[in-house]
């Protein structure tokens, strides 16, 4: 392999990062923006899980999103909604289209 001063020339799978250790490297937080305790995430890690296997069309999105509403709303809301069937009419941001 061609060499400019030593370093090669071409090599595309340089890593910039060659003399950090792997204590060093910044590592991905999720988002958590519910604030979840650590045993609330793992939970949810597992609803999602059973979601997913139990509704393969919907997307992993969608299951996110009904979760956490279903989490972070009271029980009487959640009553309110199914029991004055709010969710059969168009919805709030239904005229914001036309």
């Amino acid at each position: 392999m061609e060499t400019d001063n030593g370093n090669d020339i071409g090599n595309d799978n340089d890593n910039d990062n060659e003399n950090l250790s792997s204590s060093e490297l910044p590592r991905h937080t999720p988002d958590n923006p519910y604030n979840y305790t650590s045993l609330q995430l793992a939970e949810r890690k597992k609803a999602l899980k059973d979601m997913t296997r139990d509704y393969p069309d919907l997307s992993f999105g969608w299951l996110e999103m009904a979760y956490d509403f279903y989490a972070n709303t009271p029980q009487e809301e959640i009553k309110r909604i199914i029991s004055e069937k709010l969710w059969e009419g168009p919805g709030k941001f239904s005229d914001v289209i036309h």
